[in-house]
């Protein structure tokens, strides 16, 4: 699965800001999205600022808050992207901090390294699946005009060296090759020239996807033939999250796709689509910038989508199937049904469930190998943390997860309530 542009505007990371934690919490507005990445074997997301460390700032030159990143991994993200034109907005320092971020998270990436060294042994990235070698590719256009010094390394789109990493990857054994590209003209709905003729060269050279991002609008995907093989190209995924305000940029695109290798053959089987609208929402201490599936969350939660959102998350999926009715070929839409578990899932947070908290629980806990998978956190009104695993329709249903969580030994355990109202997450203890 692909997504598109992980942003942070001003008005996001004051958003996000948390007095009572002196912390910037994203994690409930990712929720929705969590259960469909989490169906991946692989996802990919575009990291669209650095992580310079404070001041946290916003357009133009970007540095982002730490625990945007740690929210994209706690997601299920494990490829993320790092070459795009804000790669270099905050210099040497913000290149290397960044890296050295996503390496504290252990999360694999590629598109900007420290030294020609380091690009000779990690790239191509290599992503090993079900007996198969994924080579991950990632290119920018440019970095605004900003440029940094050797050693470091910028990915730039450019034909000879776009020839030289694909004929690398197929010398280390590649089973399949994705061109990551960050190109196209800002808020233009086809693709451009430049598009096309690098894509053609992607192509030819043997790379199988071509997959596009940047104009911060969606653009067409095609599911197509090139010289008798399947190829899929994404011109571009839009906004995956951000604090763009205009008709077209207020969501994007997950795309993902299915392949299956049959002895040395692999093929793609489909590709597909969610649209995703981004809605901004003030929950007591933290203002939440939920992304959001298509789904009728009102319908279990009247005060979730106020008009003017429901008016926006209208608009912008109506333009993009009206675009995507006139201009892709062969990808199909997937909506989340409220039968399927994935829908029952967005009943329970749209309402209330039951959950196992661990009391004071070390956030650290999120990238354990063993249980980390199973744990989340949610803040309530106040801006509270409350580490917890498990969403279950009754006390009962609970009951089994606290006793392996207490097997576990990794600290005090009890069953509460999770509540969604008007004002906010609410956590109390439950009451049989």
């Amino acid at each position: 699965m692909f997504v598109g542009d992980v942003m942070q505007h001003d008005g996001q990371i004051n958003a996000a800001r948390n007095t009572t934690n002196d912390s910037y919490d994203y994690e409930d507005g990712w929720k929705f999205i969590r259960p469909i990445v989490n169906e991946y074997d692989i996802a990919v997301a575009n990291l669209e600022v650095t992580l310079a460390g404070q001041p946290y700032k916003g357009y133009p030159q970007f540095s982002a808050p730490d625990e945007l990143a740690e929210t994209l991994v706690n997601s299920g993200f494990n490829v993320i992207l790092t070459a795009n034109n804000h790669s270099c907005d905050r210099g040497s320092k913000g290149v290397i901090r960044t890296l050295d971020k996503l390496d504290e998270l252990g999360v694999p990436h590629t598109g900007t390294f420290r030294s020609q060294e380091e690009r000779d042994a990690n790239y191509p990235l290599m992503v090993e699946e079900n007996g198969m070698k994924i080579a991950m590719l990632n290119y920018t256009y440019g970095t605004n005009g900003l440029e940094v010094a050797a050693p470091l390394i910028i990915n730039y789109i450019d034909s000879t060296v776009i020839k030289e990493d694909i004929a690398t990857a197929k010398e280390r054994g590649a089973d399949y090759i994705v061109c990551n590209m960050h190109w196209g003209t800002e808020y233009k709905f086809l693709p451009n020239g430049y598009q096309k003729t690098y894509e053609q060269l992607c192509y030819r050279e043997g790379a199988d996807m071509v997959i596009g991002g940047h104009p911060h609008v969606v653009q067409p995907i095609e599911q197509k033939k090139v010289n008798g093989e399947d190829k899929l190209t994404v011109w571009s995924l839009g906004n995956f999250v951000s604090n763009m305000q205009t008709r077209p940029t207020r969501g994007g695109l997950m795309v993902g796709g299915t392949i299956e290798k049959k002895g040395d053959a692999i093929s793609m089987k489909e590709a597909h689509y969610y649209l995703v609208y981004v809605m901004k929402k003030s929950e007591g201490k933290v203002t939440q910038y939920y992304i959001l599936p298509d789904f009728e969350y009102n319908k279990y939660a009247g005060n979730f989508m106020d008009g003017t959102n429901q008016s926006h998350y209208n608009n912008f999926m109506s333009d993009s199937r009206k675009l995507f009715a006139e201009h892709n070929k062969n990808a199909t839409e997937r909506k989340v049904s409220p039968t399927s578990e994935t829908g029952k899932l967005y009943q329970q947070l749209l309402s209330s469930y039951y959950t196992v908290e661990i009391e004071a629980g070390d956030e650290a806990l999120l990238h354990n190998e063993i249980i980390g998978d199973l744990l989340q956190v949610t803040v309530d009104k106040d801006g509270n943390h409350h580490m917890i695993s498990g969403m279950c329709s009754s006390i009962s249903d609970a009951k089994p997860v606290q006793n392996y969580i207490n097997d576990l030994g990794i600290g005090t355990t009890s069953i509460v309530e999770v509540k969604y109202e008007m004002d906010g997450i609410h956590v109390t203890p439950a009451t049989p």
